[in-house]
């Protein structure tokens, strides 16, 4: 009797599983959303130069509706993503967002970095044997400028080869090398030119500008834009959340004798060899680069193939006003509640032209910031070196080059770039000494040194495993054809914009390594996730999202499974 009652109600217990189970799937993803032939048409990467995740939330109440407060109340935000490279920088940064990867893979260890063959420092962009000219530009854009140093494909590489060269990706930044190495190899990429206020690009993409680019440059933008005065978008007396606009604290604009608000453009255009370039330190130079975004979006056609396309948009203007003003400034504040309304503005205009579920937006940063370290001094926080007066790299070099000639009587060193310090290798074969005994003895001075948070020699890194930590960060920027041969960091609180008082980044540290990961866009749950992820993930989600082939050197895991919950 029990056995007939069970066997007659399976049928209802089947019904009621397979009615489980469709509630489910619908309360979650659209299965649609996840079939094999269903991808965005469009990826828009922004790479927001030096923002710090704080910034969502600090400036909040000045925010409208339109634009973080649309994308965090409807995109899903990564609130625990660090960087895995210790040297926080715009060149390493935006290659590790694209390449899915680190310096130790990819190969750029820095904006700038030593070649002992010539002498001198390269540009992260530069190839120096080749004969790249820039197009469009004046008699000082830079020369040879192409992702040659990147070592690896990115996802837009990728995503080009896996479509039979259909899918394109267009990049665009006022800083050359943010450009660039968003853009990877196979997509076009356009850049400011501070010489003529122009967007240029190089012969390694193409011999002359697109026609919808000419265009573009002759409307004259960025001269109008130079007539402004910069002051509050809101009274200032409700910019509580920051420091007075008058401390000392901050650098005033080239031109001009205080860093307080109005600042006149004109007036400053009005000084002796002034250039465009003036425009990038105001939010304005931001607020020209989205347009020229909406408009690379409709000349282009992007998004309008059979294969998805992605339009890159690195935001620089945040990482220069940080750097003159500092992360508690009120101009810091303006910016955002400026760049509020600019990202506004272009969500409307994506609305117009697509459907929410056909795009995919990733808003992340190339590196954080920390604040300026005389000010933490003055608050009685610690920081390496008290007299800010003083360049921080001419006192390390002077130090440490008097130490290497006392111990082996005679000057070994050859250069300090960033953190990599390069020894005079044909000065110690003439010597007869152990370039590791020379290597081990720099890394002892240097840890005896207050502002000097650590130091590893090539040795150790070419023989040792660091995984975790400082050290592992460190590991993850040691590429040994282009690194010295000892790479060292500042402790916390230390490093200012070129060694002085004011705001700076590129170190492994906290403040420099944490940045927002933000997704938006096609079936983006809202939701949000403290688990540890990195901007080295972004590239292998993006693919998983287009179903294309990871980056060549990708190390990065995806984030799907964390955005569904799975």
């Amino acid at each position: 009797m029990q056995l007939t009652s069970c066997i007659s109600f399976l049928p209802r217990c089947l019904a009621l599983v397979l009615l489980l189970v469709g509630g489910s799937a619908q309360s979650g993803t659209d299965p649609d959303r996840h079939s094999h032939e269903h991808t965005p048409r469009l990826v828009i990467g922004i790479t927001v130069d030096q923002m710090r995740p704080d910034y969502f939330y600090r400036f909040w109440n000045h925010y409208g509706e339109g634009g973080f407060k649309r994308l965090l109340d409807n995109g899903f935000l990564f609130r625990n993503a660090k960087f895995r490279h210790g040297h926080t920088a715009t060149g390493p940064g935006h290659a590790a967002v694209y390449t899915g990867t680190t310096p130790r893979v990819h190969g750029l260890i820095g904006n700038r970095w030593y070649v002992p063959e010539l002498g001198r420092e390269i540009n992260v962009v530069e190839v120096p044997d080749s004969t790249y000219t820039t197009v469009g530009g004046g008699p000082r854009a830079g020369q040879n400028r192409a992702p040659g140093n990147m070592m690896v494909t990115t996802i837009g590489d990728e995503l080009r080869l896996y479509s039979g060269e259909r899918s394109r990706t267009v990049s665009v930044s006022a800083k050359d090398r943010a450009a660039i190495l968003s853009g990877g190899h196979t997509g076009d990429a356009y850049w400011f030119d501070r010489a003529t206020g122009n967007f240029v690009t190089s012969t390694f993409y193409r011999d002359e500008l697109p026609e919808w680019l000419r265009s573009f440059n002759q409307r004259g933008l960025a001269r109008e834009f130079l007539q402004r005065t910069w002051e509050p978008a809101r009274p200032i007396e409700t910019y509580v959340e920051s420091r007075p606009d008058r401390n000392p604290y901050e650098r005033p604009l080239p031109g001009l004798y205080r860093a307080t608000f109005p600042m006149d453009l004109s007036e400053i255009m009005r000084q002796p060899n002034m250039d465009a370039g003036i425009l990038n330190v105001t939010p304005f130079g931001d607020e020209l680069l989205f347009e020229l975004a909406k408009t690379a979006l409709v000349e282009e056609a992007l998004g309008q193939g059979e294969t998805p396309d992605m339009l890159l948009i690195g935001l620089s203007a945040a990482d220069i006003i940080g750097h003159y003003f500092g992360p508690a400034s009120k101009q810091i504040q303006d910016y955002y509640i400026r760049l509020d309304e600019y990202l506004a503005d272009f969500l409307d205009f994506l609305d117009e032209h697509f459907e929410r579920d056909e795009i995919l937006i990733v808003i992340t940063a190339d590196h954080g910031a920390h604040y300026v370290p005389q000010y933490l001094h003055d608050l009685r926080i610690p920081t390496g070196h008290s007299n800010f007066h003083t360049r921080l790299n001419e006192t390390l070099r002077e130090q440490l080059r008097g130490h290497l000639e006392r111990r082996f009587g005679t000057d070994l060193l050859l250069s300090i770039s960033g953190p990599h310090i390069h020894l005079n290798h044909p000065r110690m074969a003439e010597l007869q000494l152990d370039p590791a005994v020379v290597r081990r003895e720099t890394v002892r001075f240097l840890q005896s040194l207050d502002f000097v948070g650590g130091a590893l020699s090539a040795d150790t890194l070419d023989q040792a495993e660091f995984t975790e930590g400082v050290r592992g960060r460190m590991m993850q920027t040691y590429f040994p054809a282009r690194s010295g041969d000892v790479l060292m960091w500042l402790t916390p609180h230390t490093r200012g914009d070129l060694g002085t008082g004011y705001t700076g980044h590129g170190t492994p540290w906290t403040t420099d390594v944490h940045v927002p990961i933000l997704f938006y866009g096609y079936d983006i749950p809202h939701g949000q996730s403290s688990a540890p992820v990195a901007p080295s993930d972004i590239a292998s989600t993006l693919a998983v999202f287009l179903n294309s082939p990871f980056p060549s050197g990708n190390t990065g895991s995806p984030l799907n499974d964390l955005l569904y919950g799975h």
